[in-house]
């Protein structure tokens, strides 16, 4: 079976490491309430569930107040994004050998565009990218498959899907992929709860380091 070959990466906790940002961000809002700061692993944990999984770490109040609060947080991040984040180990050995390949590539994300696309400038990403789908370009997101397919959809080359790969920390990223009809391919590095196994996602594949892609694509 030929074709040409496409890897598509989740973002955070899967390119980049952006949970340094988010717990900076909390720790002034905190800061802000009166509140004392918490745990950076709580907050590391919690960062694949979104804004209202980090607040889990810190607030237990009803989430009928939680919208200016959520507001405030993403205008704080949005000021600090970039500041702590780096990209995760062997990210640009990988997409470099992935460009000396021919094998292209795309971010999907459940991060909304705000975000996202000043990130990937500000990690030299963006223009290396054939495709890129942002929470806020679908109606529904990950664990859907629809942002998987608008992914595809967006590229004038056509990809046989068993060509096609997902990268994720996140098991709504591996059930995303299989609601596709991809392969994905799970990390092990990435944000979850330490009851919360890799190797229980039912992935094709599970690394430890991304440069382990370039043995499966």
């Amino acid at each position: 079976m030929g074709g040409k070959t496409i890897v598509l990466f989740d973002l955070d906790g899967t390119l980049i490491d952006t949970a340094p940002d988010m717990y900076l961000a909390l720790g002034i809002l905190l800061n802000e309430e009166s509140m004392p700061n918490v745990n950076y692993e709580d907050v590391r944990s919690q960062v694949s569930n979104g804004v209202l999984g980090i607040f889990s770490t810190a607030f237990t109040d009803d989430p009928g107040i939680e919208n200016e609060r959520y507001d405030r947080y993403l205008d704080i991040y949005e000021a600090v994004l970039g500041q702590k984040s780096k990209l995760f180990d062997n990210t640009v050995s990988l997409l470099d050998s992935l460009d000396d390949r021919g094998i292209d590539y795309g971010v999907v994300t459940n991060k909304s565009s705000r975000f996202t696309t000043p990130l990937l400038e500000e990690h030299e990403l963006l223009e290396r990218l054939k495709t890129l789908v942002c929470g806020d370009h679908v109606k529904k997101r990950k664990p859907d498959p629809e942002p998987l397919i608008k992914a595809l959809e967006k590229i004038p080359s056509s990809y046989e899907y068993h060509n096609v790969y997902y990268v994720g920390d996140a098991e709504k990223d591996v059930a995303a992929a299989k609601a596709a009809n991809i392969k994905s391919i799970a990390c092990s590095y990435g944000y979850r709860d330490v009851n919360d196994k890799p190797s229980s996602w039912k992935a094709e594949y599970v690394i430890n380091d991304l440069i382990q892609v370039n043995e499966i694509v």
